[in-house]
């Protein structure tokens, strides 16, 4: 794969070199694969696997939905209450204050009162 950058140089470099990750010629993992986290028979996807898709990437039926709007009458019991819209969009309730996060509209969050 080609380099996303310039190869690092100079003080950027000395720092690379210093950290306790710096194996001789790249970062290496210290930490090692948790077992059972992955199944070592499945081979690891490929950057092509996460972009073009694949059967996995196709939701076997239609997804759940649920109506809000009961939820949204009734306070929250603990003061905090989070409700995914779509997307990377949600509504968070905390302490009585709504704030919509809408990453699409302007990168902003809403204060909705």
């Amino acid at each position: 794969m080609k380099s996303l950058g310039t190869y690092a140089a100079g003080a950027r470099l000395e720092r690379m070199q210093a950290s306790p990750m710096w194996a001789g010629d790249r970062f290496r993992n210290v930490h090692p694969i948790l077992p059972n986290l992955r199944d070592p028979n499945v081979p690891m996807p490929s950057i092509k696997d996460f972009i073009c898709g694949g059967e996995r990437r196709v939701p076997p039926g239609p997804l759940p939905s649920v109506s809000p709007l009961a939820a949204w009458n009734k306070k929250p019991q603990s003061g905090l209450r989070v409700t995914w819209l779509g997307h990377s969009t949600m509504l968070i309730e905390i302490e009585g204050v709504r704030i919509l996060t809408d990453p699409i509209r302007d990168r902003e969050l809403l204060l909705l009162r």
